[in-house]
């Protein structure tokens, strides 16, 4: 059997996880918890690094590629990107991709994956076992038995035995987000999956129903793929032409009203990590329910998600509690009122918060970037390089930039002068003058 790739999808902001999550960097490329370094998309990209995968294809908005590079460099792990200059959501980047493959192979295999779910279990070779059913024409969508009545998933009914396959079964009908009595009687019906957006198909059979079921969003995509920008990290989709394209998922569009549609279920944990108290459902606990991430003290304290940044959080005396510390903001609810968070994400857009769309610490391409102060007229930063790293400061108008070098040394080029750079010296970037910062040994 031919090997499968592994399509993941990195839109979505996860604003539920607020304050982990921001617009400017979103959930799947935040770390799982406080204890490791490994973030969703980390995990997603580790998961399909197996025999029977090829190097994975990454979907990505434009402005979110230098982090997705990164975090594939973390890995040491070649991909192919695909860069999407306007939020259409994930039907045109699902065709997009089956159109880059099918140039080369109609009949290639696409498993779409979010890169911000969590999943134990063998997800893997549930894909593998369910290859028979793609190549065969279907498209395989995976279901994963519910656990209990979540009103915030889709719902896949069973359809019941599909001729000449094991691996995979009829359709009967999709429901999406039901009222908890509705998702309470598809539980006791034994017959319903959770919907994991997790599929499975031949690039050529996807093309096929967008032609016949949106015709106008292929055509869309077509073009912005004929009219995008190729470079050495990236295909970079014309955002004119994909402006056409339907901003709908791929199930709407095409998975919803397709005879080629079939279930496999998935035997593992799995979950979408929707709001904090997911994390908390699908985490290890300890001896009192709790799950602690970082630098974390609890006493008394019972069936709590309870998370630290980069200092100590004491808890004492709480019970279904979650509490969330970044470097600029801090989180305290009820597990059962975690997905109101999205309430306190609508005032901050309203107020024009900082704190909505970035960290006061951030990851970038050549190292660090950390907002220590700011006020009116004013913003003090530490920037921490990594060895070998350049830091272009491109021109601003507006702007007057006075920087010290407190360890380390390097290279400063403006225009044609170039200097070295040692511990204490001060420079400026006046307005409108563009540098460049050549790091030597790692340096701040």
């Amino acid at each position: 059997m031919q090997n499968v790739h592994p399509l993941i999808l990195c839109g979505g902001i996860g604003t539920r996880l607020w304050p982990l999550s921001r617009t400017e960097h979103p959930k799947q490329f935040q770390r799982i918890d406080g204890n490791s370094e490994t973030t969703f998309f980390h995990a997603t990209v580790e998961r399909h690094r197996m025999p029977g995968f090829a190097d994975p294809i990454v979907a990505v908005s434009s402005s979110h590629v230098a982090t997705v590079m990164r975090q594939l460099n973390d890995l040491n792990c070649p991909a192919r990107i695909i860069a999407e200059p306007i939020s259409r959501n994930t039907g045109p980047a699902v065709l997009a991709t089956a159109l880059d493959l099918a140039e080369t192979d109609p009949a290639a295999l696409i498993c779409v994956i979010p890169s911000d779910h969590i999943v134990k279990g063998d997800l893997t070779g549930n894909v593998l076992a369910a290859r028979a059913a793609a190549e065969s024409g279907h498209i395989v969508l995976f279901g994963v038995t519910p656990e209990y009545p979540e009103t915030g998933y889709g719902y896949i009914v069973d359809g019941g035995p599909l001729d000449m396959l094991d691996c995979a079964r009829k359709v009967a009908s999709f429901i999406e987000k039901p009222p908890v009595e509705i998702a309470t009687s598809l539980i006791k019906a034994g017959n319903a999956y959770w919907a994991s957006g997790i599929s499975l198909f031949r690039a050529d059979v996807l093309i096929s129903e967008f032609q016949r079921l949106d015709p106008t969003t292929y055509e869309a995509v077509s073009n912005a793929i004929k009219l995008g920008l190729q470079t050495e990290h990236a295909l970079y989709l014309n955002a004119e032409a994909l402006f056409s394209a339907a901003n709908l998922p791929t199930e709407s569009i095409v998975f919803e009203h397709s005879p080629r549609t079939v279930i496999a279920p998935l035997q593992v944990a799995w979950s979408d990590v929707g709001a904090w108290n997911a994390l908390h459902h699908i985490a290890e606990k300890d001896e009192d329910g709790n799950v602690l991430s970082g630098d974390v003290i609890s006493i008394d304290t019972c069936n709590s998600y309870i998370r630290s940044t980069n200092k100590l959080v004491a808890v004492i005396g709480m019970q279904d509690v979650v509490v969330v510390d970044t470097d600029d903001a801090l989180l305290i609810t009820t597990r059962d009122q975690a997905q109101q968070v999205k309430q306190i994400v609508k005032k901050l857009e309203t107020i024009k918060r900082r704190e909505l769309a970035e960290h006061a610490r951030n990851q970038m391409t050549w190292g660090e970037i950390r907002r220590v102060q700011s006020g009116p007229g004013y913003e003090l930063r530490m920037m921490t390089l990594r060895a070998g790293s350049m830091l272009p400061m491109l021109e601003d108008l507006t702007s007057h930039r006075m920087l010290t070098v407190t360890s380390g040394s390097g290279l400063l080029k403006t225009g044609v002068v170039t200097r070295v750079l040692h511990v204490g010296d001060n420079f400026e970037v006046p307005p409108g003058e563009a540098t460049i910062i050549y790091c030597g040994p790692e340096a701040e």
